[in-house]
């Protein structure tokens, strides 16, 4: 495709970033490593192995134990991962993708979470964006109801 299709097929001033064959293959490995180590309960070590320095994790909404929405930098997404997984365990998970473009790649998992203080099972769907640079996942976004 030349530059003068690329233009007609988007709007004047949208860009998109370009993304090299290796770039996404290396993305796309990374995801596909990321995936697996989720699929395997690996939850802390896939974001040892994966978060940037300065990570960022976003939920919808604070969470339980005082954790806030939005936490910035390595200790505290490893903060709050340690909180909630403490408090949670993760029964019958099901991951579609990864799902692949630009610098990102997303989640749909499907899970039961326990309370681990009261054994009550709750069925649990939320999708997950996660945003890499460098080799390294600089951001994790999470949306569910």
């Amino acid at each position: 495709m030349s530059a003068d299709d690329n233009a007609t097929r988007h709007p004047p001033g949208l860009t998109f970033p370009a993304v090299g064959a290796i770039a996404m293959q290396s993305l796309l490995q990374l995801a596909t490593d990321f995936t697996a180590m989720l699929r395997l309960g690996q939850f802390a070590a896939a974001g040892e192995k994966y978060w940037a320095d300065a990570v960022t994790s976003t939920e919808p909404m604070d969470l339980p134990g005082g954790i806030s929405a939005r936490v910035s930098g390595l200790e505290a997404v490893r903060a709050k991962s340690k909180i909630w997984l403490g408090a949670n365990r993760i029964d019958d998970l099901s991951i579609d993708g990864p799902f692949v473009t630009g610098n990102q790649f997303a989640l749909f998992m499907d899970m039961m979470i326990v309370g681990r203080a009261d054994e009550e099972a709750r069925p649990f769907t939320e999708i997950a964006l996660y945003t890499v640079r460098d080799g390294r996942i600089t951001e994790e976004r999470y949306f569910y109801e």
